[in-house]
């Protein structure tokens, strides 16, 4: 399979296998490729929380309750952490 890279990509990804960064061209570019997999899965979530922002599909919070919603998260957060440590 052939990729229509530009010169300056191309000798990116040489230079990165010839100084052993990568084993080949071809490793060097499935990094790539593994580096943009989740980008493309943050930029669809970030369009998915514009639509709600825009439906007007949110939980508005004053200060108290923004601060109970924090400690509820932070509790959340140390029992995940303590279930993980116990496994």
């Amino acid at each position: 399979m052939s990729t229509d890279l530009s010169h300056d990509s191309e000798a990116f990804l040489s230079d990165a296998a010839s100084r052993g960064i990568y084993p080949s061209r071809t490793e060097a570019l499935e990094a790539a490729v593994d580096l943009l997999r989740p980008r493309q899965s943050l930029v669809a979530r970030l369009a998915e929380s514009r639509r709600q922002l825009e439906e007007c599909e949110y939980v508005e919070f004053d200060d108290e309750g923004l601060r109970q919603f924090f400690d509820q998260l932070k509790e959340w957060a140390r029992r995940a952490a303590e279930s993980k440590s116990h496994a």
